[in-house]
């Protein structure tokens, strides 16, 4: 465990006017970066394991009251099937507790897109297929070329409506070994 004194970090007035020129200074600035890294990993690992420790006691607790509400909505569907049974047309009762009552459902339909496909278009229904068009951008990227911004296809010459491109500088990257 790497740790720092707060003394040890410029304060806000010297950070204003603090620079690093040197590498030294820059090597300093990299351990100050590994130790404050190092730290944040440490507070993590805590948190991470508290917060595991809570999540097994959370479900532990839950599942005794998941495996309690099963019981009871299997003991009021056995109840909405005797009603049902004695009568028909019985739909619901409710109480101020709650309501309890059947339902419909739209038919469950089940699809095998490749016969599906082949059964339509062999009885001329293509209608009923859906073509999805979209640009296939990692091809565009390689077939066009990019000037000023905009995107023109070199065959044609054409300029491309609906795509522009936006140069990104460079950024730079801080790497820490911890």
């Amino acid at each position: 465990m790497l740790a720092y004194e707060l003394n040890d970090i410029p304060q806000e007035s010297e950070r204003e006017r603090f620079k690093i020129e040197t590498v030294d200074q820059a090597n300093w600035a990299l351990r100050k970066l590994a130790a404050i890294q190092s730290k944040r990993d440490e507070i993590e690992r805590l948190a991470k394991a508290e917060i595991d420790r809570i999540y097994k006691w959370l479900e532990s607790e839950t599942q005794r009251l998941d495996e309690d509400k099963t019981y009871f909505e299997y003991l009021l569907n056995e109840y909405a099937a005797r009603e049902r049974a004695k009568d028909p047309e019985w739909k619901k009762v409710s109480t101020p507790y709650g309501v309890i009552k059947y339902r419909k459902q739209q038919p469950k339909w089940t699809y095998d897109e490749k016969k599906l496909l082949e059964s339509l278009k062999s009885i001329g229904r293509t209608d009923l297929i859906r073509v999805k068009e979209e640009p296939n951008k990692t091809e565009i990227k390689k077939a066009l070329v990019v000037k000023d911004g905009t995107v023109i296809d070199p065959e044609s010459g054409a300029v491309l409506e609906g795509v522009s491109v936006e140069e990104q500088p460079d950024v730079v990257v801080i790497e820490v070994s911890v």
